[in-house]
């Protein structure tokens, strides 16, 4: 199966146009607004905040203005278990601890914010069982961030507290936290930080509580509706991370990387998998948040994760996990990742392969949109789409070509009434690059018999968007 999609994928024999047509008869799930956002470690505040931060701003405001929503910034990742607030840098570092964060992280932090106009969510150390540390925390965050300060996040893949691990490059060491944590102990413990976040913060101006944020052991989503109920109107949201690619040692070539990151199992499937976690949350009137989103865990695989395949992979998996029930996505990234969306170069910062496939989703998913049904005949399997239709009867069509060095030609059915549309395609040299990556400007296309005729590019993403209908 893999091999088979990879070559539909990857080239192939040049056949008949892919034939597509939309059903904006039957529309679907609402795009949240907002849902793509941007998740970065502890540790990368810091550096992202300084003085590469107007540049950071900049590329990531093409996303909101495409979007047309703030990008919600989350900050944690596994350094949020070994970071605490230390705003005088005295007395010894608790167990477990080796980052301080301090009002120059906060203020770091807070401009990243205004320069997005976004609402943040901020991890808190749970492994630490410091409850008293975390709501110190919350309170400073609070008057640095105001109104900004959306959420507080209860702890980070606590099914991984008894496992170390080393991973890169940059080279990150995961330290292990405890011998043994059991379900029943993330239980008693996150709701004492429910319990003293609840009763140290105004009720008023309280951010979301939220909790969950399991790597994927099967054993702890149970736990979330137990969690709930012993702690009825406190929690706010349940987090879910997801990694196209499992595994931190991820074995085989890069080209087996990308391979894989092209299959539906990698981006459609796998997101698919949180229906459980989903399922929960809403349950329970509550938001279900990807914390955490990208092509593989641990930084990313070297000439996978930092490939264009990548961008063809996060561009369909955000909108499966739209489809999926999914109320937020972020990005997860940090300072100089593998999987970094973009990379930070003095005062500059540049774009990379992941940062397409977030700007290509935002420009077809934009706020105010619905998913509508899309089919594709024809093509050889060599294009995938997705379609949202907004409330002006605008139809967007986000078209992803992973196939090396062919164009795919597609006929996209538009019927009598339809204005020309505009195509803006992003193209990659192969699926493997992570450079040469273009963006190109808006072309405009008119129907023809009945039908818009598209020629997009090996690899490439695409959005085709179709003004309302005229008369």
């Amino acid at each position: 199966m893999l091999a088979a999609a990879a070559a539909a994928l990857s080239g192939g024999r040049q056949g008949g146009p892919a034939e597509l047509a939309v059903d904006t008869r039957a529309p679907g799930r609402a795009v949240p607004a907002p849902f793509l956002g941007l998740s970065m470690e502890w540790t990368s505040v810091a550096p992202y905040g300084g003085p590469a931060r107007p540049a950071i701003v900049a590329l990531l405001r093409r996303v909101e203005v495409a979007a047309g929503a703030p990008l919600p910034l989350r900050i944690g990742g596994a350094s949020g278990e070994e970071s605490s607030w230390n705003p005088s840098h005295h007395g010894p570092r608790p167990p477990g601890v080796r980052h301080d964060i301090d009002p120059a992280t906060l203020a770091a932090l807070a401009g990243l914010a205004r320069g997005l106009d976004a609402p943040v969510t901020m991890g808190l150390n749970l492994q630490d069982g410091d409850d008293r540390n975390a709501l110190a925390l919350a309170r400073a965050a609070q008057r640095r961030l105001g109104g900004r300060l959306e959420g507080l996040e209860i702890g980070n893949e606590p099914d991984l507290y008894t496992a170390a691990r080393t991973f890169g490059p940059p080279a990150v060491r995961r330290l292990r936290k405890r011998v043994r944590y059991t379900p029943a102990d993330y239980v008693r413990d996150a709701g004492r930080y429910l319990d003293t976040l609840a009763a140290g913060l105004p009720a008023r101006s309280r951010p979301r509580l939220v909790v969950g944020g399991f790597a994927g052991s099967p054993a702890w989503p149970p736990t979330l509706p137990v969690l709930i109920a012993r702690h009825p109107g406190t929690v706010g949201a349940i987090a879910a991370h997801r990694y196209g690619l499992s595994g931190c040692e991820l074995g085989g070539d890069a080209a087996s990387g990308r391979a894989k990151l092209l299959t539906t199992e990698a981006s459609r499937d796998r997101m698919a998998g949180l229906d459980p976690l989903v399922a929960i949350a809403h349950a329970h009137r509550l938001p279900l948040w990807v914390a955490e989103l990208n092509s593989a865990p641990c930084g990313g695989a070297p000439g996978a994760s930092d490939s264009f395949a990548a961008a063809v992979w996060l561009t369909d998996a955000l909108f499966a996990l739209v489809r999926a029930g999914a109320d937020r996505a972020a990005v997860q990234t940090f300072d100089g990742a593998v999987y970094a969306p973009f990379a930070r170069r003095g005062t500059g910062a540049e774009a990379r392969p992941p940062f397409f496939g977030m700007l290509a989703f935002a420009r077809a998913a934009t706020r105010g949109t619905r998913l509508v049904p899309v089919r594709i005949a024809g093509g050889g399997g060599r294009v995938r789409a997705w379609a949202t239709a907004a409330r002006d009867g605008t139809v967007r069509i986000a078209l992803i070509a992973g196939v090396n060095a062919r164009s795919v030609r597609v006929r996209i059915a538009t019927g009598p009434g339809r204005p020309c549309a505009t195509v803006r395609v992003t193209s990659a040299p192969a699926l493997a690059a992570r450079t040469g990556i273009a963006d190109r400007a808006p072309r405009t296309v008119c129907p023809r018999g009945g039908a818009v005729p598209v020629e997009v590019p090996g690899p490439s993403l695409s959005v085709v968007t179709l003004p309302a209908r005229t008369g």
